[in-house]
């Protein structure tokens, strides 16, 4: 099973108890995790988190569409289950 990661599990992370010069294994775990196929987000999503220019975007931007998914057909037809 695959989890789809929201913008806020990123900002959270970063603004509370994972920051990213604090915890860098956990930052490494999120991009294992992809690397896995675990772990995935969207690109509307990423382009939150760029909008922030902070550590987090420049972060987010490092991990291209490998994390931050384009929305395609098969995804926007998912969403409204993945809502439910």
């Amino acid at each position: 099973m695959s989890y789809l990661l929201d913008t806020n599990v990123f900002i959270q992370a970063k603004n509370l108890h994972y920051g990213m010069d604090f915890c860098p294994a956990f930052w490494d775990w999120i991009v294992e995790q992809n690397g896995q196929g675990l772990a995935y987000s969207i690109d509307k999503r990423g382009d939150e988190l760029l909008a922030g220019k902070d550590d987090l975007a420049t972060w987010r931007e490092a991990q291209g569409s490998k994390l931050f998914l384009p929305a395609d057909e098969a995804l926007l037809g998912a969403l409204p289950k993945v809502a439910d």
